[in-house]
């Protein structure tokens, strides 16, 4: 469960998409805000819950939870992902390899999928599809307009939604403010003998 913010917002990325020939595609087709609840095992520092912003024009989500001191960008198209820390003016790259962020953005495209009838959570309508990615499974519920609403592995571990909006996103929102020092904190956790992965 480490580094949970940033694969939850890639994976979310992932897994919601509009219907195309029976298969979801890679991303929610309009602005929406959703609420999740965290499912299964988790590490006590963990969060509980998280929200998500979705700017759907630009591919860009914003991931907030009050667990961690900051918010997550991440850009659908390219597989980044961003660390904002408003308090201190900064912004990191996420701990996340380029590689870990293109293959969570495209699992949609690569996973098995099966359909598997229909559901609803948060008080929306979504298709359930049973998944087969590298060697796991699970099962994911999907609305026609894209919003992941819920998604869980075999062990039960995921995510469901508890509230979703549908309405306008403030592009300002999905944009570092101005002045923020950008900083590689694995490069400097390294710099002091520390070992993170290197992205």
């Amino acid at each position: 469960m480490r580094s949970l913010l940033p694969a939850l917002a890639l994976s979310l990325a992932a897994t919601a998409g509009a219907m195309a020939q029976s298969r979801p595609a890679t991303f929610p087709t309009r602005d929406v805000a959703v609420t999740y609840n965290v499912l299964g095992a988790r590490s006590p520092q963990a969060p509980r819950d998280f929200a998500v912003a979705v700017l759907a024009s630009e591919g860009l989500l914003r991931v907030e939870t009050s667990a961690l001191p900051g918010w997550g960008l991440a850009d659908r198209r390219t597989g980044r992902m961003e660390v904002v820390m408003d308090s201190m003016r900064m912004v990191t790259p996420s701990p996340l390899k380029p590689e870990d962020s293109t293959r969570y953005l495209r699992m949609a495209e690569t996973a098995r999928l099966t359909r598997a009838g229909t559901a609803s959570q948060a008080g929306q309508s979504c298709t359930n599809y049973r998944w087969e990615e590298g060697g796991q499974r699970g099962t994911a519920c999907i609305t026609a307009d894209g919003v992941l609403l819920r998604g869980v592995n075999e062990r039960g571990e995921g995510v469901e939604a508890t509230s979703v909006a549908y309405g306008r996103q403030d592009p300002a929102r999905f944009r570092v403010p101005e002045g923020y020092r950008r900083v590689d904190l694995g490069d400097m956790a390294r710099s002091l003998g520390l070992s993170l992965p290197r992205r």
